[in-house]
């Protein structure tokens, strides 16, 4: 369809000729106004085709431009095509001018060349520079592409600030790179690759420890190869490389070309262009929309119901993909597992095992489904393959630092250790023979390697590197890829045994309805840079380290003496507390003993730091103030970090909400020194300890204090204050580390090996000690027998105990109950809070799914809130909100019926459905009631009216909660929209089976 284009300078001339002279001068104003906004709104960058532009395009409709074939994912060729985030833009481009483009790929000095022979009109992704000018029109940059530094979030580097930082490390570079001199003059190790995949490759390998490149290309090629934990470490200066600009260059012949492009590219809006990089970027340029619409036909539903619980196989020592942790099979697997439930309402009965026991209860039948397969030529007949939901590389393990792979002949002669029944050991047993050698374990793989049995490992990236950290297996490294014949890496599947083929189309046709950004989600919890269970094991300490260790003869501790229950210092000196726990199970190896220094405040133990008078922090966080004089390791214990006050203190969304409020922590704390940078209009009082600041907000000499949740309700405890609570909750946990001294650089590698050594039933185990909190009324017996003296005493003072044991049961079951209640109901209102809904919505929601009944979920806004509040005070708003809280128990006093208060001033209601009408009734019933409300707040008379949105229906199975309640909320909208003080009903509320019908 053609556009049109008339030139607002020339509309408003011509417009102005046809106004009348006899027209009376405000009408004259209102019309030049006017057709000054018309001009404006022509002004911008909205792009139509005008007539110059049209004759163009019809002499010359095909534009010949030059796009690289391998600058992935800008352009790249794929799929029979080109395509791309640069694509993208000139396809867009392309719809904006009318014009069409004849892609001529190649490599960049391919396009370049033919660009300057004139065999193109133009080139894509072409970077401004004085020389190319006298011979290039340059539109402006579209984009910017950035180059950073990347490490393996497994193996972090310190914080990089500058180039120089990168000195005592292996960088990786593509070979010829334009900014290699700013690293080599700089004195750093440079390591050169041929192309940013075998780059990504060497850091994934543990080759070198950073590399250098695009940030979005190189982002790009590690989510495609599965290496999620590849993360940018910084984003600094170098030397003005850092930033490459991205535009289109027209042969300068052709002016009027590059007037046409140019004014296309502008009018592509900036939020369509950070839009497609996204898509590229972080999703492999699929749509980033979940799929909607996603239902199964009757014939599967009634499918799923005949053939009731499967039985799935799932391995037990293939972290991330599957692993069973507190007793319960967890993983990437199974993630995706518990997502095609969720769609399909398939019920599973999770089977257990090593891989090659599974494998042989599949092919008896003892089991139905397999969760990590591959599929082979072989195992067609055994089973029924869903489509790949992961592909992992496959990797070679060696203890040999000499020794890398190219291809399969690079393992002749070596003793080969593989996993017993893994997709490839047939390939490799008629190559290699009798030099492959399977093991039924994972872990036993590893311990053969590290013992001398084997030579080589072959198993997956991230599993094996899992073994490798949990096993503390030192010196053992990555030789390369293994690189198969007709496998590009370990594709996972869910194998299904032939009887229940049409299992396999259900279960590939919810895989097909998970969206990029589910998938992601997924692989990111489960990919980036963590770890998994651990098995106890002593420390290694490398010779160096164990010399160190025994010159020093003892460590000292800086902590803080009063942190409860995190750590402290009991009456005679000793560390407790949370660190001290941890600290304990850390020094299982450690030959030398830990000494706490006695000082009264955390401010003390920071000064005795900074003086060198301590070597270790116990439990610090990192701050650009410490690491002048610490080192720091990785956190080993998180905590949130939280605003309270008094009970009457309104919840806030945000500290900004608390500016110029007296907000108290602790002198020398780390959230001291980052709040005042990011919160500047934050009153910070400064006290000396966390009773201190409890006692100063509870007198309220403080509007509210800053602190970890864990010592902030250990303290409260411990204090006996029932009138203070969170009210919000402050950006940045409290991730705590063992904090080295800097002059002693031996000590952080030791600190680190200590926090590495950590397994998860340690942390279990600690975790368990110290939040099972448990109410006891204590009798100390031996102080009895000594003031008593008399065995008759003691059984009449037993008696009496009994007899107030009995009674303190009784109030504390009632003060239980109580405690319950209040913790599902708002304190302002005195109706449910978010916790409650929480609770009863998702209860509910389930109830009418499984039974077919009608619900109704409406969300509740008070019109025009703020101006209340900024009119009449946040007193009157309160009082407010307590008036609608009653008009809400008034009219919705039906035993099923359900109210809450979500946060500020809205609120939700919920309930089963009988009649349609009869609802709508009610909650206009409750719309008119507010209307004719009136507040009394200090002599004045204070009216406000609400907006509801509704919606209404019977939920299936293969609705959500969370869809039912985005329906009222996207209610709610329109009745703001369409003017507020009203009820709107949700457009679509019929079911996802009813709407099908």
């Amino acid at each position: 369809m053609e556009q049109f284009f008339v030139s607002p300078i020339v509309f408003a001339v011509f417009s102005l000729l046809a106004l009348p002279f006899h027209s009376p001068p405000p009408a004259m104003l209102t019309r030049y106004l006017w057709l000054l906004a018309l001009f404006l709104i022509g002004a911008m960058p909205a792009y139509a085709v005008d007539a110059d532009t049209k004759a163009f395009v019809a002499k010359h409709p095909v534009v010949k431009i030059g796009v690289m074939a391998d600058n992935e994912p800008y352009s790249m060729v794929r799929n029979g095509g080109v395509e791309g985030f640069s694509i993208d833009v000139l396809e867009e481009l392309a719809q904006r001018t009318g014009l069409r483009f004849d892609y001529k790929v190649g490599s960049w000095p391919e396009v370049y060349a033919a660009f300057q022979r004139g065999d193109i009109d133009a080139i894509d992704e072409m970077s401004w520079s004085q020389e190319r000018t006298a011979f290039t029109l340059f539109t402006e940059p579209y984009h910017h592409r950035r180059s950073v530094i990347m490490h393996d979030g497994n193996r972090p580097l310190p914080t990089i600030d500058r180039l120089e930082d990168l000195q005592p490390f292996r960088v990786g570079l593509v070979k010829d790179i334009f900014y290699k001199n700013s690293f080599t003059r700089r004195g750093i190790a440079v390591t050169e690759y041929d192309g940013l995949p075998n780059l990504i490759r060497a850091l994934a390998f543990g080759w070198v420890d950073a590399i250098v490149g695009p940030e979005v290309t190189l982002a790009y090629l590690a989510r495609n190869a599965g290496i999620n934990h590849l993360v940018v470490a910084s984003r600094v200066a170098m030397d003005g490389f850092e930033l490459e600009d991205f535009r289109i260059g027209v042969r300068k012949e052709l002016p009027q070309l590059h007037r046409i492009l140019a004014a296309g590219l502008a009018s592509i809006p900036r939020e369509r262009l950070v839009k497609l990089l996204e898509v590229w970027q972080d999703f492999g340029g699929k749509t980033v929309a979940t799929p909607t619409g996603f239902r199964l036909t009757a014939q599967q539903s009634n499918y799923l119901r005949r053939i009731g619980p499967v039985r799935v196989g799932i391995m037990r020592d293939y972290a991330p993909f599957s692993f069973v942790d507190g007793g319960k099979p967890q993983g990437l697997s199974v993630d995706v597992l518990a997502r095609i439930q969720d769609l399909t309402g398939l019920s599973v009965v999770p089977v257990v095992d090593r891989w090659s026991v599974l494998l042989e209860m599949l092919q008896r039948g003892d089991i139905d489904v397999l969760a990590n397969i591959s599929r082979t030529p072989e195992r067609q007949s055994l089973a029924r393959f869903t489509d790949a939901y992961h592909v992992i590389p496959n990797v070679v393990f060696t203890r040999d630092p000499n020794f890398r792979i190219n291809d399969l002949d690079d393992l002749s002669g070596l003793r080969i250790a593989l996993s017993a029944g893994i997709f490839y050991e047939a390939t490799l047993r008629q190559r290699f023979g009798d030099s492959i050698k399977a093991f039924a374990s994972q872990e036993a793989l590893f311990h053969a390697l590290a013992a001398g049995d084997v030579d080589v490992v072959l198993a997956s990236l991230h599993n094996g590197n899992h073994w490798v950290r949990t096993l503390h297996l030192n010196g053992i490294r990555i030789a390369g890829e293994l690189q198969l014949p007709g496998y590009p890496g370990e594709d996972l599947r869910f194998g299904v045994r032939p009887a229940l083929d049409p299992l396999a189309d259900i279960m590939n046709k919810a895989l097909a309805a998970l969206s990029p950004t589910e998938r992601r989600s997924i692989e990111n919890r489960w990919l980036g840079a963590t770890t998994f269970a651990q098995a106890p094991t002593s420390i290694q300490f490398s010779d160096t380290e164990k010399a160190w260790l025994a010159k020093r003869g003892k460590l000292v501790l800086c902590l803080d003496p009063d942190w409860m229950p995190l750590e402290g210092l009991d009456t005679y000196g000793r560390h407790v507390g949370i660190a001290a726990d941890y600290l304990a199970a850390m020094t299982r190896s450690l030959a030398i003993p830990l000494e706490p220094l006695r000082t009264r405040t955390w401010q003390e133990s920071t000064e005795a730091a900074q003086s060198r008078r301590c070597d270790m922090y116990s439990m610090a966080m990192q701050t650009p103030l410490r690491r002048m004089y610490m080192n720091f390791t990785t956190p080993y214990y998180t905590t949130p970090n939280v605003l309270i006050a008094r009970i009457e203190a309104p919840f806030v969304e945000g500290l900004d909400e608390f500016a110029d409020k007296r907000v108290g922590i602790v002198r020398g704390y780390a959230f001291a020194e980052l709040l005042r940078a990011r919160h500047p209009r934050l009153n910070l009082i400064e006290v000396t300890n966390e009773r201190e600041g409890l006692h100063l907000l509870q007198r309220r000499e403080l509007d509210g204090y800053i602190g970890s949740l864990t010592t902030i309700n250990y303290s409260l405890r411990e204090l006996g204050y029932a009138d203070i609570k969170v009210i919000g909750r402050v950006p940045g946990d409290w991730a705590l580390s063992l904090g080295t001294r800097n002059d002693e650089p031996e000590l952080l590698s030791i600190a680190q090996k200590m926090v590495d050594s950590l397994t998860d039933a340690d942390r279990r185990a600690i975790d368990q000690r110290w939040h099972s909190v448990r109410l006891e009324q204590k009798l100390d017996l031996t102080l009895v027998w000594q003031w008593g003296g008399a065995a008759a005493l003691l059984l009449v003072m037993l008696f009496v105990w009994n007899r107030k044991l009995g009674s303190l049961n009784r109030q504390l079951e009632q003060a239980n109950r109580q405690l319950a209640q209040l913790t599902l109901t708002d304190s302002l209102t005195d109706i449910g809070n978010r916790k409650f809904f929480d609770q009863e919505y998702a209860r509910d929601f389930r109830l009418c799914q499984r039974q077919g009944l009608g619900l109704a979920v409406a969300m509740i806004d008070i019109d025009h809130f703020k101006q209340v509040n900024d009119q009449y005070g946040h007193a009157a708003g309160d009082e407010c909100l307590r008036a609608l809280a009653r008009c809400l128990q008034e009219h919705l006093r039906r035993e099923t019926d359900r109210c809450a208060r979500m946060g500020g001033e809205e609120f939700v209601a919920f309930m089963p459905m009988d009649e349609r009408a009869d609802l709508l009734d009610r909650f206009e019933a409750l719309r008119l009631a507010v209307e004719a409300l009136v507040v009394e707040s200090e002599e004045t008379a204070i009216r406000f009216t609400i907006s509801i949105g509704l919606a209404m229906g019977s939920p299936t199975h293969f609705d959500t909660s969370a869809e039912w309640l985005k329906r009222a909320d996207d209610a709610l909208y329109a009745a703001k929209k369409a003017g507020r003080n009203r009820v709107e009903v949700f457009a679509s509320t019929a079911s996802a089976e009813e709407q099908a019908k």
